[in-house]
């Protein structure tokens, strides 16, 4: 099943193991697995049996949160929190403390929730290490989600939502095209590899329909803010001629406005803000943006937590509608007004 683009972005749909494609997975880091939570996870000190309960009833979901005091992230956090309450089951939320994705201390509070014995397990699995942890889960008799997983068996999720990155790609540029003038990109992203990957092909992809638009290089962060400086800074200095810079990364923009300040280029190279937050609201009415990618961060956690739990009670997960829209200054603040961010 595809998501199609729709006239606010994309549609990012909840899939069933059985039903999913495969997808480009992320890169293979060395990870020690560990059946001990890192410092700061959340525990649960009941040693019994798996609590996913008789009659197909979930007591608890605990959500691996790859970054819990990133903005976007941590409305997911929140709304699934909200959500899980609606339904009636007990939610629990661990993550890394640091700002940059760190997979090894994630998989180890995977590896706790499976200890634990808790009821289901959603996280955004940052690397192929992920895959094999949540088999593990689903063994046990966990129920497991994925948020911008790879949606294959691989993957180890009974529901994961699954980003369109052809459709994003398309919403970005068809954005980007529409302001006058030729348009040379800079692209940063996660990785080359996995997800980062999927993106660069999806933007790339739409770049070719274009006759304004031409992609002049890329560099990758590891999502980590603090290598957003100076990586758009090396993109610029390659690549002086640069117009607009793109991201999939809501970490980036800290970054990459100071980069284009530094290089004296306001009013000359802008930063596609990825979200209103850390900054992104900042640099459109600042001048470093003119666009700012907006998604609907809290219907994409709600629309998770009704997944797992109606895959509990065996009904089939309904598709997410999370829609993903690239807007100018004049509009977001109606997007805001509707809970995007």
């Amino acid at each position: 099943m595809t998501p199609r683009p729709t006239p606010g972005g994309t549609m990012i749909h909840t899939l069933s193991r059985r039903h999913t494609r495969k997808r480009m997975a992320g890169v293979i880091p060395a990870l020690a697995l560990m059946a001990v939570a890192a410092s700061g996870c959340s525990t649960d000190s009941d040693g019994g049996s798996s609590d996913k309960a008789k009659g197909g009833e979930l007591s608890s979901i605990q959500f691996v949160n790859p970054l819990p005091n990133y903005p976007a992230w941590k409305a997911i956090g929140q709304c699934m929190s909200d959500q899980a309450d609606k339904r009636g089951v007990p939610f629990k939320q661990s993550g890394p403390t640091g700002s940059a994705l760190d997979a090894s201390t994630m998989i180890q509070q995977v590896q706790q929730a499976i200890s634990n014995k808790v009821g289901a397990i959603v996280t955004f699995p940052a690397s192929e290490g992920f895959g094999p942890v949540l088999k593990q889960a689903q063994a046990k008799g966990i129920l497991t989600g994925t948020l911008f997983g790879t949606g294959g068996s691989d993957g180890g999720a009974d529901v994961n939502a699954g980003p369109d990155f052809t459709a994003i790609g398309e919403t970005i540029i068809t954005a980007i095209s529409k302001i006058p003038g030729q348009h040379v990109l800079g692209l940063v992203a996660q990785a080359d590899t996995g997800l980062g990957k999927a993106w660069l092909d999806g933007v790339k992809a739409a770049v070719k329909k274009t006759d304004n638009v031409k992609v002049a290089g890329e560099v990758y962060t590891g999502d980590d803010a603090a290598k957003a400086l100076p990586q758009v800074n090396a993109l610029l200095t390659a690549h002086p001629d640069v117009t607009d810079i793109a991201t999939h990364m809501g970490t980036v923009t800290p970054g990459a406005v100071a980069a284009i300040k530094a290089k004296k280029l306001v009013g000359k190279t802008f930063l596609v803000a990825g979200g209103h937050d850390n900054g992104g609201l900042e640099s459109i009415q600042g001048g470093t943006s003119r666009l700012i990618l907006l998604q609907d961060n809290c219907g994409l956690g709600k629309d998770m937590i009704d997944g797992i739990v109606d895959t509990a009670e065996g009904k089939p997960a309904a598709s997410i509608p999370i829609h993903v829209a690239v807007v100018p200054q004049d509009e977001v603040q109606g997007y805001l007004d509707k809970g995007w961010s």
